[in-house]
């Protein structure tokens, strides 16, 4: 059930990056972020999120938001190998808010909605003041309270690092000649299986990708994928009866895949790919994996991926790309 809405939040946030992108006025604002944070409560420690902000700038001042993501709170209990509330907290927050601008890149937010959490610990309302920096270049870096009011437990405090792209850049048109051509990439994927989003991955992938016209690339990646910690794979029998299979025991996968990256202008992108995941256990899997992403003309390359395994020794994973590319 949780892959399945993963599956479906992924398609969301794809539809709203499209859908943004057909504004081409410059008051419109697309922003990608990374949320790590620390717990208030003693029940939890550390959080991890990601989100897709979009903005819209009523005047010099006053800009409105609408934001949707998900964030893991990761139990102080959790590397001892047991659950002190049943499953860890894990929530898909929908907000909207103002920023209040008190000088040229300074400004103050506030935001409210709700989170969608997963499990036994149901839809909350949230609120969230905030300070940060919104620079010229597109960078917003600011330090959020947030306040899922349900249990006392669910709060923390987060920096949100995101970059952000105007309506002009969002536009759909046909990409610049400078961006045409092979292309050698490199990327770091830290993750979360999303089985219980208790195992932390950290990958490392590197790609060759080629322009087959000027809004379509098609590419070839092979990495390494690491998971903290290893799992237990299960057979079933004709009777129904689960038994242990330990050749399910792994600590890592090699990924090797096909794809193709559609662009809606010379930044943003819609992506699929699939091919061979072969275990370090002796396991092989097919795996396919749509993303969501944005390329800068300095080479970053940033998205979010989510890895769909054919059978259940591995599980499947949401992840970030952290790439840069190389012109050949």
């Amino acid at each position: 059930m949780q892959t399945k809405f993963l599956f479906k939040l992924l398609i969301i946030i794809c539809a709203l990056c499209s859908s943004i992108s057909g504004f081409s006025q410059s008051s419109w604002r697309v922003g990608f972020g990374l949320n790590p944070g620390v717990a208030t409560s003693k029940a939890f420690r550390y959080t991890l999120g990601a989100d897709v902000r979009v903005q819209k700038n009523f005047s010099d001042r006053i800009a409105g938001t609408l934001t949707a993501g998900f964030t893991h709170f990761f139990e102080k209990d959790h590397f001892a190998g047991y659950s002190q509330y049943g499953s860890p907290y894990n929530v898909i927050p929908v907000k909207a808010g103002l920023k209040y601008f008190v000088a040229p890149q300074v400004y103050v937010g506030g935001e409210a909605g709700a989170g969608i959490a997963f499990e036994q610990w149901g839809t909350s309302f949230l609120w969230s003041p905030s300070v940060g920096i919104a620079l010229h270049n597109g960078l917003d870096l600011s330090l959020k309270y947030e306040d899922y009011t349900k249990s006392p437990a669910t709060k923390d405090i987060a920096l949100r690092l995101a970059y952000g792209l105007n309506g002009r850049k969002l536009a759909v048109h046909q990409r610049s000649s400078l961006n045409s051509g092979w292309h050698l990439g490199v990327a770091l994927t830290p993750g979360l299986t999303t089985s219980a989003f208790e195992d932390f991955v950290i990958g490392g992938e590197v790609s060759l990708n080629r322009n087959l016209t000027n809004n379509l690339e098609v590419f070839v990646s092979s990495g390494y994928t690491y998971y903290s910690k290893g799992y237990i794979g299960y057979t079933i029998l004709q009777s129904g009866e689960p038994v242990a299979d330990f050749t399910g025991e792994r600590k890592g996968t090699i990924p090797v895949k096909a794809g193709l990256r559609l662009y809606a202008g010379d930044h943003f992108y819609v992506s699929g790919e699939a091919g061979v995941a072969f275990g370090t256990n002796g396991r092989i899997n097919f795996v396919y994996a749509p993303s969501v992403g944005f390329t800068l003309k300095n080479g970053l390359d940033m998205g979010i991926r989510y890895d769909k395994y054919s059978h259940g020794n591995m599980p499947d994973v949401m992840s970030a790309k952290l790439g840069y590319r190389f012109k050949l």
